[in-house]
């Protein structure tokens, strides 16, 4: 089965790349012929960055390989489900059950950790795999469920992300997170990493996801960074924020804390390559200003299929996407392959086929080798910062953290990066 998966892929992709820009055109199948996949994607709410890049890659896709069907003769038709989770654990549930109606086992999504948390009891009691492209939190890597994803867990981004603070000379942190399963686990993991590296990880503020006005959170952060600089030396002290689309309050509110723009911020992949920070002024104003730095799984950027994808998904979307969209794309193509493998309806033959897709697969996001516990086994962190040109903000590589090897952490910054 393997090898015959390994000759499969590879065929099919390189026929995606000949395929170039051919859409579907939308010729009647039977429905019997249809490959029916669901999508939970947060189109709206505060991960609609991540949800809005996803859909743009789902819909390059989906072109890519009904067109490759269409080339070959074949009545084959990939359809997507696409759901509006609305960045809500409540509405995820809903929005699965509803795709559960429909008869779809196997589902991309949800993207967020508190969605995934939410849904992952219901997916295993009725028999649906779930293909996360975006959640990362440690606590979810749960062998023999019916979870994938397609990137690293969060035990990785906290090593990554205190590495690169110690090699920026912090010696002191302070948190600010979300009070879910993603925002206290990541907190916790860059707490295990930085303390091993001697670093000291002060009381941060916790905040509730719920809650519309930040300004009581902001200001208690504001204390506890004038009371560290008061104690260490103020070029030692930063900020870990792990937040999502609200990182545009937060940081439109610390503009106005003259104590919050002194010291040095770090973000998380839940903020980086955001749409609605650098389109608002004030808080991209204050990413500059406070040399904001925030680590997202990174992509190959030498790989051919890259090359020849990513820049149609950007298109697409109007904008650099989130990594997270890369791996939506490649997503769309492992649950085509397991759709054609696996016998239908059946959970074990489904998940086997997920396994064995996964550990053969190289797509615009490299391998997608998942290690036992169905989370991505190999990575490399972009760096991501703010920066201004003619009064415009945008996004800008600032450097890489590849995978260590024998122990040693690689990081690249600047002119570096051509090597990576």
């Amino acid at each position: 089965m393997k090898r015959t998966t390994s000759i499969l892929i590879g065929i099919l992709l390189i026929a995606t790349l000949w395929s170039g820009c051919i859409e579907s055109t939308g010729d009647a199948t039977s429905e019997s012929e249809d490959i029916l996949i669901g999508a939970l994607l947060p189109l709206t709410g505060n991960l609609a960055s991540i949800g809005e890049a996803s859909q743009a890659a789902l819909e390059v896709s989906t072109g890519d390989i009904n067109g490759y069907f269409s080339g070959l003769g074949s009545g084959k038709n990939v359809e997507v489900i696409v759901k509006d989770t609305e960045s809500n654990p409540e509405k995820a549930l809903e929005q699965l059950k509803e795709l559960d109606e429909m008869g779809i086992t196997l589902v991309i999504g949800p993207q967020a950790s508190n969605e995934v948390e939410a849904v992952l009891d219901y997916a295993n009691e009725n028999g649906i795999i779930l293909l996360s492209t975006a959640s990362t939190a440690p606590s979810l890597a749960i062998p023999d469920d019916n979870l994938f994803r397609l990137v690293p867990e969060d035990t990785n981004q906290g090593m990554a992300l205190a590495t690169f603070m110690q090699e920026d000379e912090i010696s002191v942190v302070i948190p600010m997170y979300r009070n879910d399963v993603w925002g206290t686990g990541l907190v916790d993991e860059i707490e295990k990493s930085f303390a091993a590296l001697d670093g000291t990880v002060l009381e941060g503020v916790i905040y509730e996801t719920d809650n519309v006005d930040l300004s009581a959170e902001v200001e208690s952060l504001n204390e506890k960074v004038v009371a560290a600089t008061s104690q260490y030396d103020k070029g030692s002290v930063a900020v870990v924020l792990c937040s999502y689309g609200e990182v545009t309050e937060i940081f439109a509110l610390a503009q106005t804390y003259p104590a919050l723009s002194e010291v040095d911020w770090y973000g998380t992949d839940g903020i980086a390559l955001n749409k609605g920070l650098i389109n608002d002024d004030d808080a991209a104003g204050f990413a500059a200003t406070i040399n904001l730095k925030a680590p997202m799984y990174g992509y190959v950027s030498a790989n051919d299929r890259y090359q020849e994808i990513a820049p149609r998904i950007e298109e697409q979307l109007g904008r650099i996407p989130e990594s997270y969209a890369l791996t939506t794309y490649d997503a769309c193509w492992i649950a085509t392959f397991v759709d054609l493998d696996a016998l239908p309806d059946d959970e074990e033959s489904i998940k086997m086929a997920m396994d064995t897709i996964t550990e053969t697969y190289y797509g615009i996001s490299g391998w997608t080798i998942l290690n036992e516990n169905g989370d991505r086994e190999y990575w490399n962190y972009d760096i991501w910062t703010v920066t201004e040109a003619d009064g415009s903000y945008q996004w800008e590589l600032y450097g890489k953290i590849l995978l260590p090897v024998k122990d040693n952490m690689i990081i690249m910054r600047g002119e570096e990066l051509r090597f990576a």
